[in-house]
């Protein structure tokens, strides 16, 4: 009976309907509150300059990944992607991406890769196909 109980617990197709939902927007809230983009599709400010420079690295990566923000601090740059490869894949892509960046000549100190709610690939490993963002 405990090990039902453990393993329905973190499975939503046995929660109640809109329990699940719950618990991902309780988790992202904080994002809307102090108003940051990480963690989330919104898009922010994108160099036109520095767009141009990395073009051929979005033209390799096609449509798996768009490109989303591209923040500029002191210390580096940050490029912030909607990922929409597999997620067993999504480290490797990102330092890839980064090489890439890197190759056209731009600094960059770092590639995020955004997926929302989506932990793990419905079709490829038989999860729920209507789940989603």
């Amino acid at each position: 009976k405990k090990a039902i109980e453990l393993a329905r617990s973190k499975n939503n197709e046995w929660l109640p309907k809109g329990k699940s939902v719950a618990f991902h927007n309780s988790r992202t809230d904080i994002f809307s509150k102090k108003k940051l983009k990480v963690g989330s599709f919104m898009k922010g400010d994108i160099n036109i300059d520095i767009k141009n420079k990395i073009q051929s690295a979005l033209d390799v990566l096609g449509s798996s990944a768009e490109l989303l923000e591209i923040s500029e601090f002191d210390t580096g740059t940050v490029f912030r992607f909607h990922y929409h490869g597999l997620i067993k894949n999504k480290r490797g892509m990102a330092a890839w991406t980064e090489t890439l960046i890197r190759d056209c000549g731009v600094e960059c100190t770092g590639v995020v890769f955004e997926t929302g709610w989506r932990k793990r690939d419905p079709y490829y490993d038989g999860g729920d196909k209507w789940f989603g963002p």
